[in-house]
This record gives structure tokens, sequence and C-alpha cells, in this order.
């Protein structure tokens, strides 16, 4: 009995916890959404970004990448198509590993 508590209120927090995953914050200065590039996601690596971006836009089509750089700062931004033909931006800052290879 114990085993099926326990498998409940894992699988309740797991679906808690996709459900919240795609949301975005609406409160000002900590809202890291990738719409901007004052709102870049900070990301680690290359495929990182590619995850990322698969979470938040499911069967959207990849249009390219390109790399940014504001002052001493550099991003990645990729442009996508998601399925009403809609054009979506996804900004990221890549400044733990830009540069350091």
């Amino acid at each position: 009995m114990q085993f099926f508590k326990k498998f409940f209120i894992l699988t309740i927090l797991s679906l808690s916890f996709i459900s919240c995953s795609g949301t975005k914050s609406t409160t000002a200065n900590t809202t890291k959404d990738g719409s901007s590039i004052k709102n870049a996601i900070k990301v680690k690596s290359v495929a990182e970004e590619y995850q990322i971006v698969r979470q938040l836009c499911p069967n959207c089509k990849m249009n390219g990448q390109a790399l940014l750089s504001e002052g001493n700062k550099h991003y990645d931004l990729l442009n996508l198509t998601n399925e009403k033909g809609e054009e979506v931006k996804y900004y990221f800052d890549i400044n733990s590993f830009f540069g350091k290879w």
C-alpha cells in the first residue's frame, strides 16, 4: 500500500512540474523567457538551447540561428516558425561557454 502512495505522490509532483515548466513569469526583472536580449535564457551549451526550445515550442520548425553581440556579451538567437505559421524567436545568453574552447 505504501508503494502506491509514494507512486501516486511522485506522479502528481511530476505532472505539476511538467505543467508549470512552460509557464512564463510576469514578474519584472526576474523574467528570463528568451523574448529579448535583456530576458535571454542563460545556458551552458548549444545542446541545452535546443532542448529548451523543444520544450518551449514543440513542433516548431527551425528557420535559423544567429550569433549576436552587445557590448562584451554574446547571445544566440534561434528563429522558428510555430504550428500556426507565426515566427517565434528565443534569445540565449551564451557567455558561460562562448569563446572558452
